[in-house]
């Protein structure tokens, strides 16, 4: 894995993401547990959004290790196109961050962030936000 370099310069792989989770990198993980954000799973295969927020005490680390884990985080769409066709997804997802807050701010503020997020990019109305 290449040394973090900064929030916005990199797009992992769902591959990726497990390795680096998995594995522990500390670097990796230190940055990412260090910020609360908003981030975005790309669907690669059809080109379809989903933007997320962190904001717990783990930060974005602890929201992506969810998604190393069982590849949905269960989100609902997301669950759904992982249960419905488990040999493209959830390695057709890629994860990148758009916006980081610090960890102090309310989950409430990160929620206003995320909801800014999903009206720019219309991944409510074309994309995988369910709401």
């Amino acid at each position: 894995m290449e040394p973090f370099n900064d929030y916005l310069d990199f797009t992992l792989t769902h591959r990726e993401l497990t390795e680096l989770i998995r594995k522990g990198n500390r670097e990796w993980r230190a940055r990412l547990s260090a910020v609360a954000g908003v981030y975005l799973i790309l669907d690669a295969k059809t080109g379809k959004q989903y933007v997320g927020s962190a904001s717990g005490a783990q930060g974005i680390w602890g929201r992506w290790s969810e998604y190393a884990d069982n590849g949905h985080g269960e989100n609902k769409l997301l669950k759904e196109l992982v249960e419905a066709n488990a040999s493209v997804y959830p390695n057709a997802f890629t994860y990148s961050v758009l916006q980081m807050l610090p960890k102090t701010y309310a989950r409430e503020v990160v929620l206003k962030s995320e909801h800014r997020y999903k009206k720019k990019l219309g991944s409510q109305a074309f994309g995988l936000n369910a709401g």
